[in-house]
């Protein structure tokens, strides 16, 4: 494990064309508005960013930490995020002084290429070295994965979900790993910093991290000195730091925000129409919460499951609809939305039956159970609690891995020839199916602030 970011000789073709492929996707998020984002000076970024993005329900929040400091993300939430970008803040300011324009999107896209990159690096390798898989079928379902919608635009978004697909995909790997062998075991100091980084990118990780350092390490894992250097150690400097954001910078600003606010919506008529209007708007996409407090907000009680799972955890997450393409939900997206087609209904029917299949055949696996159970952990926070429940698509990042996982187990388990090539050559289908369909939705709407003028 001591070598995990090596690119090995027999991966070098592999990385090459998943660099490649990752620049050309982040050449489509650098293209998008490309003269309106990259204005440098002393400019209110939030309106410039705010009211000209709009990718599906991504956030652009790095944009705006890059551009101005200040403590945009939900702490509770994203308590390392702002002291991550933090350093970047700087280096483009720096630029910004230098050449008078705004570097963000470039840092972002280089940031990406490398999170995707060792994203897919991992996920190939799991296929490879953990589920024992020939080199073509770990490519096959690498590809398989990539093509999923969420997955693509995770790789190009300025969001944070490309950094939890790095983690989680590595915290898989060694979990494999770490199965595969006789005694093997998760070092607390492994644990430890996957749980300050994972956690710190997206809170809930924290499950994940737990439930993987149990499968492998059984009841070590609560033993004192492990428990308290791979969880209490890490989670309390992440509480430090959240602390210290949320008292230094968060706090005062949300202060100072609310009297320029009250101000403003007593000055400004024009402006207190729209903010009720919004509110309202926002009123309206806000479902019955578990309970009324800040930790609950994004939870819904009420939302159509079944609609929830079949156009948006099953349907937008893997392939996107023809219909208000990459629109955000908080600004003009309908909740849900239809298909156009049947076939797109069978695509995503096929998947979920691949899906199925391969936990059938796969149950009895100790590493499947543990994707199953992470897999889980979002199902309940999602659908059960509702949490985002109306934008579940783009958080496939922390969950769509396990399917191409759970289908590897039909091509290690499926014995019959006939059998083996159909389920191979359906796969194979699905993967060049998906990514030619998503991609001649995304290029299309990247590239239109690209030649509109500005």
């Amino acid at each position: 494990m001591r070598n995990i970011f090596a690119i090995k000789r027999g991966e070098r073709l592999f990385c090459l064309v998943a660099v490649i492929a990752f620049i050309a996707l982040n050449g489509l998020m650098v293209a998008y508005n490309f003269r309106l984002f990259t204005k440098g000076g002393n400019l209110g970024f939030w309106g410039l960013f705010f009211d000209h993005y709009t990718v599906s329900g991504f956030d652009n929040l790095s944009y705006m930490t890059m551009s101005r400091w200040k403590i945009y993300y939900q702490l509770y939430r994203h308590p390392l995020l702002p002291t991550f970008f933090y350093p970047f803040y700087y280096v483009n300011h720096w630029l910004m002084d230098e050449t008078g324009a705004n570097f963000a999107v470039f840092i972002e896209a280089f940031l990406n290429v490398i999170a995707s990159t060792y994203s897919s690096l991992f996920i190939y390798r799991i296929f490879k070295e953990v589920l024992d898989l020939s080199r073509k079928d770990a490519v096959l379902l690498t590809v398989f994965f990539f093509s999923f919608a969420s997955i693509l635009l995770t790789c190009f978004v300025p969001d944070h979900f490309v950094f939890s697909l790095f983690f989680l995909t590595m915290t898989l790997y060694i979990a494999g790993k770490a199965m595969k062998r006789e005694k093997g075991r998760m070092k607390a100091w492994q644990t430890m910093l996957l749980t300050f980084f994972a956690t710190g990118i997206t809170f809930t990780n924290i499950a994940k991290i737990g439930l993987a350092d149990l499968f492998v390490n059984g009841k070590r894992t609560f033993r004192i000195k492990h428990l308290f250097l791979s969880f209490i150690l890490p989670l309390g400097a992440l509480f430090a730091i959240y602390a210290y954001q949320q008292t230094i910078f968060v706090e005062p600003d949300a202060k100072l925000q609310a009297k320029v606010k009250e101000k403003k919506l007593k000055k400004d008529r024009k402006f207190a129409a729209k903010y009720e209007k919004q509110h309202e708007f926002m009123k309206s996409r806000t479902g019955t919460q578990v309970a009324d407090n800040r930790f609950f907000e994004w939870t819904d009680l009420s939302s159509s499951r079944t609609d929830a799972i079949v156009e948006n955890l099953f349907g937008e997450s893997i392939q996107l609809h023809q219909k208000h393409v990459l629109e955000d939900v908080n600004k003009s997206r309908p909740i849900i939305v239809r298909y156009s087609s049947v076939f797109n209904y069978i695509a995503e029917l096929l998947v979920f039956l691949l899906f199925l299949g391969g936990i059938i055949v796969g149950w009895r696996d100790k590493f499947l159970r543990l994707c199953l159970l992470w897999f889980a952990t979002d199902i309940v926070l999602h659908i059960v609690l509702g949490f985002g429940i109306i934008e579940v698509y783009i958080m496939g990042a922390h969950w769509l891995f396990v399917i191409p996982i759970a289908v590897a187990f039909l091509f290690k388990r499926i014995r019959k020839r006939q059998a083996m090539i159909g389920v191979r050559l359906l796969v194979a289908l699905l993967a060049i199916g998906l990514m030619a369909y998503n991609l001649s939705l995304i290029i299309p709407f990247m590239l239109r602030g690209f030649v509109a003028p500005q």
